[in-house]
């Protein structure tokens, strides 16, 4: 049987890393190995791994300093044995078939270099929105204007992949996901389960603070020097993108509303008048126009249009799953 290797990195969340753990030996695919490192400090963490020093599918490691996540991710892939890799941050959480499910479509494409799968997005123990997947086959070189593989978590990727591409480029403090996708695209195909197979959580010690459940919503970053991603993008892969003007124009406009974003939470509205703009030249649209308006009317016009957002989002959820309930 195929051995498949689950990769979590992690950093002083102990109270995460056990369900992590859990959610990987619960596959109904069988041959699992589950390969944590750990960066410090690790004193809490490693005594919940010592749980599971009696089972060989389980194999912690510990990093002497803090590397950080494509760092950490590099380290557990050199000690990962398995034919195919499959991505899991420590606070995210699989359904049972996930891997069955996407080893059925890998094994029926030899071309397919990356399998991933729909999730739900939740916070406060409330579903609050979804990744509903969309792209497959060849996907270069639309990957470089925008990153919609997510959740990243829901990532199967064949090992081989390593070996042709590298591993992740630990200049990105975020956003290596992305760049690796990108390597990966420019030499293999991407296919996608259609389910809802990952349950991201969203909390305040995220490393991306994406809020996920629209597109307005995915572009704004947290306020932890990271909002750049884009930038970064754009400086690795200039001459690829300055190939393709409509690439160039969709980064422009993503990485203005981005910035847009940032600008209102910090409520600076003439800033963030400026990047809607910016992004509105680039390309018209009602998240550009949407950040023009909150630069004029300020962040207290946001938080009530996010409040009654979230209420009948909720509320829509609750109405689905009490359907679901009743059957």
């Amino acid at each position: 049987m195929t051995l498949v290797s689950v990769i979590i990195p992690t950093y002083d969340r102990h109270s995460f890393v056990e369900g992590a753990i859990e959610t990987a030996l619960a596959q109904t695919h069988d041959e699992i190995e589950v390969v944590i490192v750990c960066d410090p400090p690790v004193e809490e963490t490693r005594a919940v791994l010592e749980q599971y020093d009696d089972d060989d599918r389980v194999r912690p490691f510990y990093n002497d300093e803090r590397l950080g996540i494509a760092a950490s991710r590099n380290l557990a892939i050199e000690r990962a044995h398995g034919e195919y890799v499959c991505i899991l941050d420590d606070d995210d959480r699989w359904d049972p078939r996930k891997v069955e499910k996407q080893l059925a479509v890998m094994e029926a494409n030899s071309d397919c270099g990356v399998v991933y799968t729909g999730g739900l997005v939740r916070q406060n123990d409330r579903t609050v929105g979804t990744y509903t997947p969309s792209i497959r086959g060849d996907i270069y070189p639309e990957i470089l204007a925008q990153f919609d593989l997510k959740p990243y978590s829901s990532h199967m990727i064949r090992a081989d992949c390593f070996e042709t591409v590298g591993d992740y480029d630990t200049n990105f403090d975020c956003g290596e996901d992305w760049d690796h996708a990108i390597r990966i695209a420019r030499e293999y195909e991407y296919e996608y389960v259609d389910e809802p197979l990952v349950v991201r959580h969203f909390h305040d010690s995220n490393v991306s603070a994406a809020a996920a459940i629209e597109r307005t919503d995915r572009l704004q970053l947290e306020l932890d020097g990271t909002a750049d991603i884009f930038g970064q993008i754009w400086s690795k892969y200039r001459e690829e993108i300055d190939r393709h003007p409509e690439i160039e124009r969709q980064l422009r406009y993503d990485r203005h509303l981005s910035w847009g974003w940032t600008e209102i939470e910090r409520d600076n509205r003439r800033r963030a008048l400026r990047y809607g703009w910016e992004a509105t030249k680039n390309r018209p649209s009602p998240t550009s126009l949407a950040i023009c308006c909150f630069a004029v009317l300020g962040t207290s016009a946001l938080g009530l249009v996010r409040s009654v957002r979230d209420t009948i989002t909720h509320t829509q959820f609750d109405r689905v799953n009490d359907h679901r309930l009743a059957k």
